[in-house]
């Protein structure tokens, strides 16, 4: 659901992403992943100064999700609009960990879309959001998690730094658009940042049409090796529940030695400012 002048979508979206943790819990898994913006609606655009959510402190909608984690022992990661905790009015695009024991953390999309498309006019985030300005990694009582948001994809230094902070996997939510050229950036991306970090990638996308976007869905996990453990339907709303074996980076690290061939020495020009 979207939000308007008058609607807030929360409650609706929450009473069915509380459906569908309830329903994973009874598929024993550990943790649910929800995509991009899943909880506020991905295309609320200009009402999000309404409808975001306070994470500090948390409001009604972050307490239901904490209560539910608790209640059902898994771990969520779920996309909302936040305020930021000081600058008042400053909107986020944020995924949120949530854990048995509360709140793990919450990641800011860093790579905020701003740009035309050939098949669906404009992406207009950075209309709305503001970026944020850290990748953290995340520990858990799951493992060690780096949570990245849609457009992050495109730039290989995301995935990378989180893999050298630790992370034994990356999880990616996303508003997957556009037309099958949309489709096959999603399948050579996911692999590439799989492959080359040698490290498990799980990507959830909402799917369904909001304001004249096709939000094509195909959610996939990768695993190390680059194999596709698991992909969604495409254009229809999927369930996937997938095991995941964090021996399998370690196995594939020690074969492939993708990192500790690594020569940063070279890399410099990758943080040096460049002249537009």
């Amino acid at each position: 659901m979207l939000g308007s002048d008058t609607y807030d979508p929360r409650r609706a979206n929450l009473e069915a992403g509380l459906a569908a943790i309830e329903r994973a819990a009874g598929d024993d898994a550990d943790l649910v992943v929800f995509g991009e913006m899943f909880l506020t609606g991905y295309r609320t655009d200009e009402w999000l100064h309404r409808w975001a959510s306070s994470i500090e402190p948390p409001g009604p909608e972050i307490d239901a999700l904490t209560l539910a984690a608790e209640r059902h022992g898994v771990h969520i990661i779920m996309g909302l609009a936040t305020f930021g905790p000081t600058v008042p009015g400053d909107i986020y695009n944020s995924a949120i960990f949530i854990g048995p024991r509360g709140i793990v953390g919450t990641y800011r999309k860093t790579h905020v879309a701003a740009f035309p498309t050939l098949d669906q006019g404009l992406a207009m985030e950075r209309c709305f959001y503001s970026p944020g300005n850290d990748l953290p990694v995340f520990d858990s009582d799951i493992g060690r998690v780096g949570i990245q948001i849609c457009y992050d994809l495109s730039f290989p230094e995301v995935s990378r730094v989180q893999t050298l902070k630790g992370a034994d996997f990356l999880v990616n939510i996303s508003a997957s658009a556009g037309t099958e050229a949309g489709e096959e950036y999603w399948d050579h991306f996911a692999f590439t940042r799989a492959t080359e970090n040698a490290v498990w990638f799980v990507n959830c996308s909402v799917v369904g049409s909001q304001r004249g976007d096709r939000l094509f869905g195909g959610s996939r996990v990768i695993a190390p090796n680059g194999s596709t453990v698991a992909k969604a339907k495409i254009d229809a709303e999927d369930w996937l529940v997938v095991d995941i074996d964090l021996d399998a980076v370690r196995t594939e690290r020690a074969m492939s030695h993708i990192l500790s061939t690594r020569n940063p020495a070279m890399y410099g020009v990758l943080t040096e400012a460049v002249a537009w």
